[in-house]
Order: structure tokens, then C-alpha cells, then sequence
């Protein structure tokens, strides 16, 4: 994509986030989650806790942070009312990964494909451009946005969450050209305005790029 056409967007969050994409991910398709303050775990429990125990979505550091709108444009969709995995485990999992892998079949609610089993609570917001940019998993009950609604960049949308095909809480981000035919719709690449990066011990400041996939990221 050249330098002067390619999807440019915001930062979605608020302080420091570590930057994935999972294995099974598209390429262009990115999870955020965040750390403790040493950077070493990402909940308050111990490790042992996720294979003989459970732990709560609420102990993860980046269960209920806000997520904020990163375009200027229209709710295009917004999908609620899904309740959050209140824990999580290995075998908890194993189970999610199965079912998303080998069992999601999306029905039809009112002549539209319902994606929430897979992607929770989510929002997509169209921009003039027409491109759509979508943001899944979010918390029940956090949604801010309503369909037809206009937002702005920075504008508060709802809340990280544990919702969907979500193995521990976190925030997707993809972009799509279009979601009039999801069985058509391709998934974009893009960039992101501004940020820092950790790099070498030190944050540096990055423009129209996408950060490293594990690096540890924040808005400059």
C-alpha cells in the first residue's frame, strides 16, 4: 500500500499495552493486553492457578479499561447483551478454541450474520473513507455507542472485556473494506499515527508504523 493511501488510525487505549497477534490470527489482526508493572505477568494470580485452578477476569490488569474510538466516523454496528467469561483456565481454554475452531456456525438475528459467540460485545465504526474499523471482546454492559451514532476520535466506546471467543480479557482490532457481505469482507492493513515503543529499554517514538508483534506500546 503506498505511503499516501494507506489506513491511518489512533491509538485505542490508554497507557501501556503489549502488542499480539496470535497464532491463528490474520496478519493484519491484533490483540492488546496489558502487564504488570515489571512487564511480567498480565493477571494477579499465579501461574499454577491457571492449570489446577481458576482465575478471575476481574485480576487480569487490563479487565474494564476503556477503549476510545481511534476514527472519526459512524457506528456501522454494534453487537451486546453477551455475558464475559468470569474466569479463566487451561482447560477453559482448550474448550473455547475447540468450539471457535470446529463448531461456530454464525445464524441469522434479523437478516444479519450475529457474530457475537466469536467476537462478544463488539463495535464497528464506519469512516468516510469507507473502510471499517472493528473492536471485539468488550465488557457487557460497556458499550457507550449506538448504531447511526457519530463518534469521534478519542470518543470513550466501551470497555475491555472477556466476551466471545475470548481466552482471557483483551481488546481486538482488525479493519475491514466492508461489512455488507461478511462472507466477502477482507480484512486491511493499516497503521497507527503515533505511539511509543519499547525498544532496548528505551521508549521510542514511532509514526505510521505498527508496532513490533510482544512489544510493549503506549500512546507518545
Amino acid at each position: 500500500m503506498n505511503e499516501e493511501k494507506r489506513i491511518s488510525i489512533d491509538f485505542p487505549l490508554k497507557g501501556e499495552w503489549q502488542f499480539l497477534r496470535p497464532p491463528g490470527h490474520h496478519p493484519y489482526a491484533f490483540d492488546f493486553v496489558m502487564k504488570d508493572p515489571n512487564r511480567k505477568k498480565y493477571h494477579k494470580k499465579s501461574k499454577i492457578n491457571q492449570v489446577i485452578g481458576k482465575i478471575g477476569a476481574d485480576h487480569y490488569y487490563c479487565w474494564n479499561q476503556p477503549v476510545y474510538s481511534p476514527v472519526e466516523g459512524e457506528v456501522f454496528q454494534v453487537g451486546r447483551n453477551w455475558g464475559d467469561h468470569r474466569y479463566t483456565n487451561i482447560w477453559k481454554t482448550i474448550a473455547l478454541w475447540f468450539n471457535a475452531t470446529y463448531r461456530f456456525k454464525p445464524e441469522e438475528v434479523n437478516g444479519k450474520l450475529d457474530i457475537r459467540p466469536n467476537a462478544g460485545n463488539y463495535v464497528m465504526i464506519i469512516t468516510q473513507e469507507g473502510y471499517i474499523v472493528f473492536l471485539a471482546h468488550l465488557k457487557e454492559g460497556s458499550l457507550q455507542v449506538e448504531m447511526g451514532q457519530k463518534v469521534e476520535v478519542g470518543q470513550w466506546i466501551g470497555n475491555v472485556g472477556n466476551s466471545g471467543n475470548s481466552t482471557a480479557p483483551h481488546l481486538h482490532l482488525n479493519i475491514f473494506d466492508q461489512m455488507h457481505d461478511p462472507f466477502k469482507a477482507r480484512v486491511l492493513p493499516f497503521v497507527f499515527k503515533s505511539y511509543e515503543e519499547l525498544t532496548d529499554g528505551k521508549w521510542v517514538s514511532r509514526s505510521l508504523a505498527v508496532p513490533k508483534v510482544k512489544s510493549m506500546i503506549r500512546l507518545g
